[in-house]
């Protein structure tokens, strides 16, 4: 357990005293596998360690009950997009075909009454002119507001300073616009409304999708479940010359006289060179306050002041034959009206295992989680006969993330990957980012902790980016 308690950070003058040091990643979402598989291959001994009895964290397969059948599922519906290129090169790496994995289609928002935005399949800046110029449901006057508002991004380079509510991008912007695209892409992409978002990261998104080439726009939909795009490939990949160990729960971290730390977990410690916590904050903030000292008191200071927001998914099923005309809606919000449905995805159009199933998702807080589950999911049942003139469903279950992802909220602030005490990073929503809780900032934050912990410990990072 010992053989590398002299391996310690790079000396000043950038020599690493060894280069075989010894990592533990805590959290096996798609930050901590990020973060291992990156270890792994720049030459670290890594032990990924998780709570939980699977790997994928907010991002995984769940088995979900629909009447007298069981589902293979996700705990919250995805949705991925071209810009996502880190996700994208990181499940090459595992050996999966993002052609096989992933139905890819140009950027699309699409309500049941016909309202529709479409990207063309031409070449960046003209496909999204296109959509803004094809643009189904909107007077002329709005799409030129829409042209305008857009063109100003571009000048501007998606940047504002300093950062305010998101809401503010939109003054004096047609009402019916900001209700039917900026309102859902925003709760879509960082899972808070306008009011309650930072309008920088919410640019962020924009000009890494919608601002970028057209490959960037493009919807990338699963044809399984998630933890067949990327966790169980992962934890495959480790298991050959790493140590993977799931229902591990952490319980504390503390400094060893000789360098480095020792992992506390409910059975036995496990020491380390250096710890990766790819955490939710809370869950960061509790082990970095467990240390003797209070070495990194700022950053659980930041921690704590962190909001989470949760994400609800209801699964609807129907006869296997049901199919929707698209394989993705966007549905019209109206929690009043008990209309709490935002988007529909057809699961069965993508994977034939789910023929029959949608997956309707409610982000962001409402009064929807006050609620009993059962009679949320016959809301969003009749607002699917309503818009989408279906049936009443088969059956039907709720699912709820509680902590689904931060709130992203104006001058958020998280401590950068490095934290004061050597050896010690954090990933995940728990690291300064300027994306927000999706999959693709998951996995960034995970190559920029190991990158960190590379160049301290003198590794070669093969994630360079």
């Amino acid at each position: 357990m010992d053989r590398l308690a002299d391996v310690g950070p790079a000396d000043r003058d950038g020599a690493a005293r060894r280069v075989n040091a010894r990592a533990i990643v805590v959290g096996a979402g798609w930050s901590g596998l990020a973060a291992a598989i990156a270890l792994a291959d720049a030459g670290a001994d890594v032990t990924l360690l998780d709570a939980a009895p699977q790997a994928g964290g907010r991002a995984r397969r769940v088995e979900v009950a629909l009447g007298d059948r069981r589902y293979a599922l996700d705990n919250g519906q995805h949705l991925l997009i071209g810009a996502y290129a880190q996700t994208l090169k990181l499940i090459l790496r595992l050996g999966i075909d993002p052609k096989r994995a992933f139905e890819r289609v140009p950027f699309t928002l699409r309500y049941p009454d016909g309202f529709a935005l479409r990207a063309a399949r031409w070449p960046a800046p003209l496909h999204l002119a296109a959509a803004l110029l094809r643009a189904r449901g909107c007077s002329g006057a709005e799409r030129l507001a829409l042209a305008t508002w857009v063109a100003s991004m571009q000048r501007a380079r998606w940047r504002i300073e300093p950062d305010r509510p998101a809401v503010e991008l939109f003054r004096g912007h047609p009402v019916r616009l900001v209700d039917r695209v900026w309102q859902p892409l925003c709760v879509a992409a960082l899972n808070v409304r306008l009011h309650e978002a930072s309008a920088a990261t919410f640019l962020a998104v924009l000009r890494d999708s919608l601002g970028a080439d057209a490959a960037a726009s493009d919807l990338l939909l699963p044809r399984g479940d998630l933890s067949g795009l990327l966790p169980d490939a992962a934890v495959d990949a480790l298991e050959v010359g790493a140590t993977v160990r799931l229902r591990t729960p952490v319980v504390g971290l503390r400094r060893r006289a000789q360098g480095g730390w020792s992992v506390e977990t409910r059975s036995a410690p496990l020491v380390a060179d250096a710890v990766v916590l790819a955490l939710p904050p809370t869950r960061a903030a509790d082990l970095l306050a467990s240390i003797d000292g209070d070495p990194c008191a700022d950053a659980v200071a930041l921690l704590r002041g962190v909001e989470i927001a949760p994400i609800a998914t209801v699964y609807l099923r129907y006869a296997p034959q049901m199919r929707l005309p698209y394989p993705v809606y966007a549905l019209r919000e109206d929690p009043a009206r008990e209309r709490y449905g935002q988007w529909a995805f057809d699961r069965g159009a993508l994977d034939p295992n789910c023929a029959g199933v949608l997956a309707v998702v409610i982000s962001a807080d409402g009064p929807h989680l006050a609620r009993d589950r059962d009679a949320v999911a016959a809301a969003v049942a009749r607002q699917l006969t309503a818009d989408l003139r279906l049936p009443a469903p088969l059956a039907a279950a709720m699912l709820v993330e509680k902590r689904a992802t931060i709130v992203p909220a104006p001058g958020v602030q998280r401590p950068s990957a490095r934290l004061a005490a050597p050896g010690l990073y954090v990933a995940g929503d728990a690291a300064a980012s300027p994306y927000p809780s999706t999959i693709e900032g998951s996995v960034r934050a995970g190559l920029t902790a190991a990158d960190a912990l590379c160049a301290d410990f003198g590794l070669s990072s093969s994630s360079a980016r």
